[in-house]
């Protein structure tokens, strides 16, 4: 059970002190989305930021000046977004996350002061990560775990039916189509329409019920 792999989804608050957590406060109507990360020393990295939302301006108002140039580059800015390329500071989050030989999905969520994590590693890995007295300071709250599957759930015509199936209300009390129309509008059977419905539903639902049991079988709190 320790081998298997495991895809995680958590979130940090991220130090008061530090400017992306001032900033995020600050304008909650911004997302902040750490784009890469890439250490080029023990302490030091460099990240691409992404800035979305409204009051942009604003915020490169206030946060323009407060920056030291050198730390900073400017990469593109218009109405809707700001892409700076930063050198970031204590950079041992990320070291430790690859000393884990986890998989670190991108975008990294900032929103509100908070970040969100989505890692694959060896379950074994991030146990110890997580034991850590320095991510134990960090009050990680774990918003999904599992077991990762590197095969898509549904087939893409499985994917493409639910799809066009949740847009066209045929889950809906009352269905907004009926089965003999969904089925006309996508070219298929009735009968191959409820057998696929089926499939999709079984699929679901047994990825459901292995997520859940898997969910039992830890804490929220890793490493606790």
């Amino acid at each position: 059970m320790n081998d298997d792999t495991i895809q995680v989804k958590f979130t940090f608050p991220i130090p008061a002190e530090k400017w992306l957590a001032k900033f995020s406060r600050s304008y909650p109507s911004l997302q902040f989305r750490l784009l890469s990360l890439l250490p080029f020393s023990k302490n030091h990295g460099y990240c691409l930021l992404q800035i979305e939302g409204t009051n942009l301006n604003q915020f490169w108002e206030k946060f323009a000046p407060v920056c030291e140039a050198k730390k900073f580059k400017l990469i593109f800015k218009d109405e809707k977004s700001i892409a700076l390329n930063i050198i970031i500071e204590e950079t041992w989050v990320l070291n430790m996350i690859m000393d884990a030989k986890a998989v670190l999905h991108f975008p990294i969520i900032v929103h509100d002061g908070i970040a969100l994590f989505d890692l694959i590693a060896p379950r074994v890995k991030i146990e110890q990560m997580f034991s850590h007295s320095n991510w134990k300071k960090l009050e990680i709250s774990i918003k999904q775990i599992g077991r990762y599957c590197s095969t898509s759930i549904l087939s893409h015509r499985q994917s493409e039916i639910l799809t066009k199936a949740l847009a066209n209300g045929f889950f809906e009390i009352p269905r907004r189509i009926s089965l003999s129309n969904f089925a006309k509008d996508i070219g298929i059977s009735p009968t191959a329409l409820s057998g696929n419905i089926r499939r999709i539903t079984s699929n679901l639902g047994k990825n459901y019920i292995n997520s859940f049991n898997f969910k039992q079988e830890k804490s929220k709190k890793m490493g606790s």
